[in-house]
């Protein structure tokens, strides 16, 4: 078997897909390291915090496997450019992840009145925005082998959508979080506002590069 058969088996899109495995595990990480925070046991969040770096890593070896595999001389369905661009927006998940346990690890946050449900919205709509996009990419066998066509090419057309509506369902939730937050801006040092603006944002980054990973599978579509 060829070097690049060797790394992707089948597929060229198999490593894709353990790259996405591996994210996921970041991601789910990170939720229980949220958790965690939001159930008081601050003591453990370095120890979260480290093992999701760690999953992270272990990510950016895969993604640098593939990288390192995808010489050009190698024939592929779609663009070179397109698989390292969806790799590039995998990449960034699990970086959104790790970022979001390193701020939880700076300082304990108070959660001021009215935060906590807001707040709790939002992980899980980000969290459901990124399940949706890796449902996308774990597709990605059965969209080469209908040819970007058919029922398949509609199934990932339904699928992004979905992501799109669950991106915008959170940006609704992240407003509602931000006018809480500066509500009580005057009842939290200059450092605690400052996180938690930091806080939000790399949550939200989840589902908004969700939604850009789930219209690049779309663009790879379009040119079929």
């Amino acid at each position: 078997m060829s070097t690049i058969g060797k790394l992707f088996g089948r597929s060229p899109f198999r490593q894709l897909q353990t790259h996405m495995e591996q994210v996921s595990r970041c991601v789910h990480k990170m939720s229980e390291a949220i958790e965690t925070m939001c159930e008081g046991h601050f003591e453990s969040l370095d120890e979260l915090s480290t093992e999701v770096s760690r999953l992270e890593h272990q990510a950016d070896q895969i993604k640098n496997d593939i990288r390192n595999h995808l010489m050009r001389r190698f024939f592929l369905p779609i663009d070179r450019g397109d698989v390292l661009e969806i790799l590039s927006m995998q990449d960034a998940l699990a970086d959104a992840a790790e970022d979001v346990c390193r701020v939880m690890t700076f300082k304990k946050l108070p959660f001021p009145e009215g935060v906590r449900e807001h707040f709790d919205e939002l992980v899980k709509q980000n969290i459901d925005s990124f399940e949706a996009a890796a449902a996308i990419i774990r597709e990605l066998d059965e969209l080469i082998e209908s040819g970007f066509g058919g029922a398949e090419g509609e199934k990932i057309r339904a699928m992004a959508h979905d992501v799109a509506c669950a991106e915008y369902q959170s940006d609704l939730i992240q407003v509602k979080l931000l006018k809480k937050l500066y509500e009580h801006d005057t009842n939290m040092s200059v450092g605690e506002f400052h996180l938690w603006m930091r806080f939000t944002r790399n949550i939200s980054r989840l589902s908004n590069v969700s939604e850009n990973l789930a219209n690049m599978v779309l663009k790879t579509l379009s040119l079929k």
